[in-house]
Formats: structure tokens, C-alpha cells, sequence
């Protein structure tokens, strides 16, 4: 019955909130003016829409969360004791990159409204827009390097340098081939590198917590967190192709076209398995046709099972990884973020949604 909703609290009181806001004062020593994070609550939210925001803000939770529980479960502290605030400082460093990738992402979007939009191009303007989308960015990444170096142990800096590196091919990779059509390969690859930094966190997780960065344990929680990773990837994409799908994408009055969604997982697999399928998406690509034109095609190809059960492949791959480490509370909350991150619509991901299923099992 272990999860991350109820394990993570015992990293300390305050400690996954602290990963999920930026850090905390007391122990990263770099404060934001006043005055700059009163003109930040104007209230401009970079992630391009509702729904944008509502799966956003899974990613926010569900990294540092990972994170915390790897450290825990490597640290073996007592049970209601806190982390070492180095690991909460990494957790919040990698919600710091996290966030500086999505707002980064947006300078990519060209238009101004539609699923294609963001909000910083529809607050001010393109140009403007951009211009604020980089700077916000940047300026996270400026407190990531400070908070960095507050870890003191240089191995820990190369590898979050190196996460950030391959976070940034990811996304050159995806700008692209954006809106093209690609096999599964290229798919994951692109995935791999924009996942990496989960898999590089758990791996300085491991050092700070004492242990070889070569051995065994770090390897251990580095192949969990690379398969976690790609298993949420994978999961996310299809909730997306989904509720385009569906009708309930990320903008209501936009109708997406099938190049929106045309590097999503069910899309991919669907014309891998089906000759047929595939040259309906070609076709569909070609004339720009709405996804609605290859939404049947998909389906009847079994797109949307396999890509269910590719993430669920590499949800089992990421818990068998954790074999070499001891039983614990810890390490059984990471089978169960496995399971999360692998189900319909992520619902575990979701904590209002999560805690409403419990009180009704209750």
C-alpha cells in the first residue's frame, strides 16, 4: 500500500513541498529580490494551456518525488527523520531544470493561439513573448548552477551538466523532426535524452547518499529511473494523442491535425504494425488532414494497446532494476510510482484525483 503520495512526506516536513515550489531560503542562501517576484505575479503561467498545465504539473510532482524516495531508500534514515538537505537540494535543482526545459519549450511554438500557442506569445507577443520564455528560462538555469555548486561534490555537478546537455539534444531532436513522421527509434531516442535527467538525479542521489557512482546500487537506481522515464514518456504522449482524440486537447476550439500528433507513441506503433495504416497517416500528412482522418486507421491497427503496453513493459523493466536494493518502505513506493506512471490517464500522478480513489476504497 506504499506510495509516493504517503512516503514522500517523510523525507521531512515540508521537504517534497520544498521540491515542488524551488528552494528554500534557509539552506540554498540565494534569495529573489522583492521586487522581482512581485512583478512575477502577474500571473503569466508559460505551459500553453489547461491542459497543458494540469499534465505539467504531474511532471513537477513526480520528478523530485522520484528523487526524494531514491535517497531515502539509500540513505535508510529512521523513519518520521528527515533526508540530508543536500538531497532535498538536488530535488529541488531538478525541478528547477525541469521547469526551465517547459519554459524554454515554449520559444518554439509559433503561433499565438491554438493548441500550437503559449500563453507568454498571448500575454505580450511573439516577439516579447520569446524574449520572456528565454530570460525566465535562463534565469532558472542561473539558480540551478549556484544550487549546484552548494552539493560540493564535482561528480554530482558533471552529471546534472550532462542531463542538462542531453535535455537540450532532446529537444533540438524533436524541434526537427517536429511535426514529421518518424520510426519508434527516433522516438526513443528523443524520449531518452529528454528523460535523462531523472536518470542522472537517481544516480547523484546514490553518490551523495555514500555510495560507488560505477557501482552496482547507482547503476541500479540510474536503470530504473532511465526506463521510469521512458515509460512515462510513453504513457504521457498517448494520454495526449487521447484527448486530442476525444475532442478535449489542450484548446477546445482548435481542431487538431494529424501533424500535431503524428510522432505520438499510437500513431508510431500503429503504422509500424500496418502497411495500410501507415499510408492512410501519409496520406493524411500530405494533405494536412485533421486527426480526425486517422483516428480509425489507429485504432483499428492496435496503436493505442501497444503503446499501453510498451509503457507497461518499461514500467516492470524499471522495477526490476531495483532488485540489488534492500527491502524497504522506500524502494516499495518506487514499484508503486512504476505502476502510476504506466496506468490510464496517470491517475496516481494526479494527487487530487488519487486521494478522492482512495477515500472512495475507503
Amino acid at each position: 500500500r506504499a506510495s509516493w503520495v504517503a512516503a514522500a512526506p517523510r523525507s521531512g516536513r515540508g521537504a517534497c513541498r520544498a521540491a515542488a515550489a524551488g528552494p528554500a531560503p534557509a539552506r540554498t542562501r540565494f534569495d529573489v529580490p522583492r521586487n522581482v517576484v512581485g512583478r512575477s505575479r502577474r500571473n503569466v503561467d508559460f505551459r500553453r494551456s489547461r491542459g497543458e498545465r494540469r499534465r505539467t504539473e504531474r511532471v513537477s510532482r513526480f520528478r523530485p518525488a522520484v528523487v526524494l524516495l531514491v535517497a531515502r531508500a539509500l540513505e535508510r534514515t529512521d523513519p518520521g527523520e528527515p533526508v540530508p538537505a543536500k538531497q532535498c537540494l538536488l530535488a529541488e535543482i531538478v525541478e528547477m531544470m525541469s521547469t526551465a526545459q517547459v519554459v524554454h519549450d515554449s520559444v518554439l511554438e509559433d503561433d499565438e493561439s491554438g493548441s500550437a500557442g503559449n500563453v507568454a506569445h498571448r500575454t505580450y507577443n511573439q516577439n516579447a513573448g520569446n524574449k520572456v520564455s528565454v530570460l525566465a528560462g535562463d534565469f532558472l538555469l542561473a539558480r540551478c548552477s549556484v544550487a549546484l555548486s552548494q552539493l560540493g561534490d564535482l561528480t554530482v555537478v558533471e552529471l546534472m551538466a550532462t542531463a542538462l546537455e542531453a535535455m537540450v539534444q532532446g529537444g533540438v531532436l524533436q524541434a526537427q523532426a517536429n511535426k514529421s513522421f518518424s520510426d519508434f527509434a527516433d522516438y526513443e531516442r528523443c524520449a531518452s535524452l529528454k528523460t535523462s535527467l531523472i536518470a542522472d538525479a537517481c544516480r547523484s542521489a546514490a553518490i551523495l547518499a555514500g555510495e560507488d557512482g560505477r557501482g552496482a546500487v547507482a547503476g541500479a537506481v540510474d536503470a530504473y529511473a532511465r526506463a521510469l522515464g521512458l515509460s512515462y514518456q510513453i504513457n504521457y504522449d498517448t494520454i495526449k494523442y487521447v484527448s486530442a482524440m476525444e475532442g478535449g486537447g489542450d484548446d477546445a476550439d482548435h481542431e487538431p491535425s494529424a501533424a500535431e500528433y503524428a510522432r505520438t507513441p499510437p500513431v508510431i506503433l500503429a503504422a509500424a504494425a500496418s502497411e495500410t495504416c501507415r499510408e492512410a497517416i501519409d496520406a493524411a500528412l500530405a494533405a494536412r488532414a485533421p486527426l480526425s482522418d486517422v483516428t480509425r486507421a489507429v485504432e483499428a491497427a492496435g496503436g493505442l494497446a501497444a503503446a499501453a503496453d510498451l509503457s507497461k513493459h518499461y514500467a516492470d523493466v524499471a522495477k526490476e532494476a531495483l532488485a540489488v536494493l534492500p527491502h524497504s518502505t522506500e524502494r516499495e513506493a518506487l514499484f508503486t510510482m512504476a505502476d502510476y506512471v504506466s496506468q490510464e490517464d496517470q491517475l496516481g500522478l494526479q494527487r487530487e484525483k488519487y486521494i478522492q480513489a482512495r477515500q472512495k476504497a475507503h
